[in-house]
């Protein structure tokens, strides 16, 4: 490689984010919130050369250990967690044989800048150490968007005012645990490459083998290469390089790193090692190229533009930047976790988050994803088999928390003041089945991919369906119940007939029915072979067309409002004015009894049925639920600000729904705040899918329908206009929607679309044609 600086920042803030100097405390939510991803891997942002603070860390998406022994305290049994990978960016610099690590000398100034355009890294910092020596650094990273195996990192050195002896050392470091010290790989191998070093490992359990191959050179400012020395230590490879500097001569150290695990190929070394061949041999200017170009193409299918509002605008970019990064589309055995690939909470577990809140992006952005995230879910299913079976139910009922086997992975107990404490979210939230078959019907309807349908998409249906059906029980009344659950509202256990629960099973179920139905009349043969399979008899969707005709939803005609669960309008009022969750959630201040006597929420759950089935539900029941539930809810769930952002907007009120956006949007920004507001575990993805969802569904206002895509826009009237880029069916289109009603849709390329705005009659659009209300 030869020694280049091919990078230029975008001019406009907007496409940054900067961080100046350092602050201990918050260096932990800066790693996560400026982390490198490409879907493939994620890494932290923390300081190259490390601190007392610093957590390097490294994970590949779908690349979990379940350790031998519970990993903390509070634990009375081991957990498949997200394994902490080799930490390939490492640097150790020594001056005349002191090291240049903040803490051992004085920081004089430092700035990090995230380019979200081109998801470049950039550090610059000047240190002084004890003898008065300066040097001034600055380091450039990235994990590649085009080549997703591939990472690069390039380090500059001046010495300001001194001639002494540099050495310099360019490191991947396989010595690494996870934050609880959990040692989830060992090394099995080191050894010398013609081009670099490669260092070997393998997931304490057996289940994965990984390879990081490396290569770095060290040059002058006139491009002269340094000679150096490998390191090819047990634990770690890279290259030392020991020279005399000279005042004000900078040198230049690029590394390019090539990683691969078995998820992918069987022979991980082999295929790291001629990766890194090909890189080796690449001019750097062609790999910033190929990747700043493979996010152009991103974001050119995904930007959000809003005209009159920069800081909205930058966070929303930030958002988006990590919803891009989080997921593969090539990879449909690996999903996306509550932090993505940022962090260690949560154990890298995927939940329902990812259909509800993540998932939507790609659907309307990058369908490819979509598949493959769905497909994650497909593979899994022969879990989502065992645990209904195991609780003695029929069908498929999904894992609260799942890795990567597709079996349960949520704890069943926690050790809580020395006790045992079941898990009641393991037994109880058990909606994530529903959540999942709603992104399976959204999926067909904004796609029209019916192979997915016909080959996985009608199996889960179905599977889930026969699940509520045996999970509802029918009681005197004549009525069928779900008893004992948990809603997303978490703040009440133990509850019966949660309508979120209840009404997402009735839709489950009749969206089954039809599916079935369809199958019958237009696909005999794959209805033969499918309902084969599963031993599915008339009788049986007979009995779940009685479940659903039959199911209690907790309606009231009268009121038009949802009882959250039976018996919740007979709860405590709670005044939640001055409620602050960033200095404590309300179960603190409450107490997790108390508090289940009282109406207080947790986050939206008759709100977010209301966005779900908005087309489906009268138009008398949006506000009168919303404004009965929002002043009850704490949002002490980072996943509740961006659904009342949204339902706010659709129903007008724009201030409530600006209020709720920038409350999402700085749940990780703001980093003055900790509590439920830090990222130090990781950014909040639910929280910034949210967002994007807030903006089309709720200010864009689209309504995808069977018929076509029809727009309701909100848009305040300082941004001016708002912009999103929107697929469809194949197509691709350009909304955008002024602050005084006008609409403009652009049919970029694909097929023609049928489109709408507000109660306006359906009109087709042809590729290159403009629908302008």
């Amino acid at each position: 490689m030869t020694q280049h600086n091919p990078y230029s920042p975008a001019d406009d803030p907007t496409w940054h984010l900067v961080v100046e100097g350092f602050d201990p405390a918050l260096e932990p939510t800066i790693e996560a919130v400026m982390a490198l991803v490409n879907g493939y891997s994620g890494t932290r942002a923390a300081l190259e050369e490390g601190s007392e603070v610093s957590r390097p860390s490294t994970f590949i998406a779908g690349v979990f250990n379940l350790p031998d022994a519970p990993q903390a305290a509070e634990l009375d049994e081991p957990i498949t967690e997200l394994v902490v990978a080799p930490d390939w960016s490492r640097i150790r610099i020594m001056v005349a044989g002191e090291e240049l690590r903040i803490g051992h000398v004085e920081l004089l100034s430092q700035r990090r800048v995230l380019d979200l355009r081109t998801g470049i890294l950039e550090r610059e910092w000047r240190v002084c150490d004890a003898a008065g020596r300066i040097t001034h650094l600055r380091s450039l990273r990235f994990a590649s968007l085009d080549n997703r195996h591939a990472l690069f990192q390039q380090v500059t050195l001046t010495p300001e005012n001194y001639a002494e002896q540099i050495t310099f050392e360019a490191l991947a470091d396989g010595n690494v645990a996870n934050q609880n010290n959990t040692r989830n790989i060992e090394i099995t191998g080191t050894r010398a490459l013609p081009d670099g070093a490669l260092l070997e490992a393998r997931t304490r359990d057996g289940s994965y083998r990984m390879a990081f191959a490396t290569h770095a050179a060290l040059r002058t400012s006139a491009d002269a290469l340094l000679d150096g020395e490998p390191i090819v230590d047990d634990q770690q490879i890279g290259m030392r390089w020991t020279w005399q500097a000279e005042p004000n001569k900078t040198v230049t150290m690029q590394k390019v790193v090539a990683a691969w695990t078995s998820r992918e190929v069987d022979d991980p070394a082999g295929a790291a090692a001629t990766l890194l061949q090909q890189l080796a041999l690449t001019d750097d200017v062609a790999l910033f190229r190929s990747h700043a170009e493979a996010w152009a193409a991103r974001w050119q299918s995904s930007d959000v533009v809003i005209s009159g509002a920069p800081a909205t605008q930058q966070q929303v970019r930030w958002a988006l930047y990590h919803l891009i990064g989080a997921a593969n589309p090539a990879d449909p055995r690996a999903s996306v976790g509550a932090r993505s690939i940022t962090g260690e909470r949560y154990r890298g577990h995927v939940f329902w988050d990812n259909e509800t809140f993540v998932w939507p992006f790609y659907l309307f952005t990058d369908p490819q994803t979509a598949r493959a995230l769905l497909m994650y879910r497909y593979h899994n299913l022969h879990g989502a088999r065992h645990k209904a079976q195991a609780f003695g139910y029929r069908g498929a009922l999904f894992p609260w928390e799942s890795a990567d086997t597709g079996e349960e992975t949520c704890p069943t107990f926690m050790l809580s003041s020395g006790e045992r404490v079941a898990v009641l979210t393991l037994t109880e939230e058990q909606h994530i089945s529903s959540d999942i078959a709603y992104a399976v019907v959204q999926y067909r309807q904004a796609t029209g991919d019916e192979q997915f349908f016909l080959d996985y998409g009608a199996e889960m249906l179905l599977e889930i369906a026969r699940f509520w059906a045996s999970r509802a029980m029918l009681e005197d009344d004549g009525c069928y119940h779900i008893r004992t659950v948990i809603g997303p509202d978490e703040y009440h256990e133990h509850v019966d007939d949660n309508a979120y629960t209840n009404v997402m099973a009735q839709w489950t179920l009749r969206q089954a029915l039809h599916a079935a139905t369809e199958l019958e009349s237009n696909y005999p043969s794959r209805w033969h072979a499918l309902s084969t399979q599963l031993d599915l008899r008339p009788d049986e969707r007979e009995n779940w067309q009685r479940v659903a005709d039959s199911l209690v939803t907790g309606f009231d005609e009268q009121t038009r409002l949802f009882e959250q669960f039976a018996g919740y309008h007979q709860l405590k009022e709670i005044d939640l004015t001055g409620h602050d969750n960033s200095v404590a959630t309300i179960d603190a201040k409450l107490g997790w009894g108390g508090m289940q006597k009282t109406k207080v929420l947790k986050q939206a759950d008759v709100v977010m049925l209301l966005f779900l089935l908005w087309d489906s539900l009268p138009s008398d029941v949006f506000a009168p639920n919303f404004r009965y539930y929002e002043p009850k809810t704490t949002h002490d769930s980072s996943l509740s600000p961006s659904f009342h952002a949204l339902v706010a907007a659709r129903l007008g009120d724009l201030p409530m729904a600006e209020r709720y956006l920038r409350q999402a949007a700085t749940i990780d920004l703001d980093f003055t705040r900790e509590g439920l507001a830090g990222a130090a575990g990781g950014v909040h993805i639910a929280a910034l899918g949210g967002i994007w969802q807030a903006l089309a569904f709720g200010f864009l206002g689209m309504h995808p329908t069977d018929d076509g895509l029809r727009f309701r826009p909100h848009i305040p009237a300082h941004w001016g206009a708002l912009q999103m880029m929107i697929q469809w069916r194949g197509s691709q289109l350009r909304v955008t929607a002024q602050a005084d009603g006008a609409v403009e849709i652009l049919v970029e390329s694909g097929n023609e679309v049928t489109l709408a705005v507000g109660d306006a009659a359906w009109q087709t659009v042809a590729p290159g044609g403009v629908f302008s209300a």
